[in-house]
């Protein structure tokens, strides 16, 4: 009976990565055949683009995650529990003089005829998805 919270919690983490992996997908997948003026649009100027032997363009685009803002500590409390005992866990952190990992998506496109016919994508999935194609 004591694994079932424990096989519980891996199988949403499970369910939940495999929908993140899913939408990336969808994301991803949205962009073939997209005119390199819309994806402009949508994202702004490339960070870099060159011109393949073959003739081909491949642009890249590079995003990250915003800063937090706000400047001060943050707090955390946790009560937690079991058989025979339980307790409280304070946490304070500081951020100055931390670096944090940022969430970071990179899109390189390459286009024929003006349409996207090949894509790499790398970063943080979760990230990526926010890039979607408008309908």
């Amino acid at each position: 009976m004591s694994r079932w919270p424990a096989l519980l919690a891996a199988a949403v983490l499970a369910c939940g990565c495999a929908s993140v992996e899913q939408e990336f997908t969808q994301v991803k997948d949205a962009w073939q055949g997209a005119a390199y003026d819309e994806v402009v649009q949508r994202w702004g100027a490339p960070a870099r683009s060159a011109t393949l032997s073959d003739g081909r363009q491949t642009h890249t685009w590079i995003s990250q995650e915003a800063p937090v803002s706000g400047g001060g500590p943050s707090v955390g409390v946790g009560v937690f529990g079991g058989s025979g005992g339980g307790g409280v866990g304070v946490g304070i952190g500081f951020p100055f003089g931390m670096s944090v990992n940022r969430a970071s998506c990179e899109r390189t496109l390459t286009f024929e005829d003006d349409a996207v016919v090949d894509q790499a994508w790398s970063g943080d999935p979760g990230y990526c998805s926010f890039f979607k194609r408008k309908p």
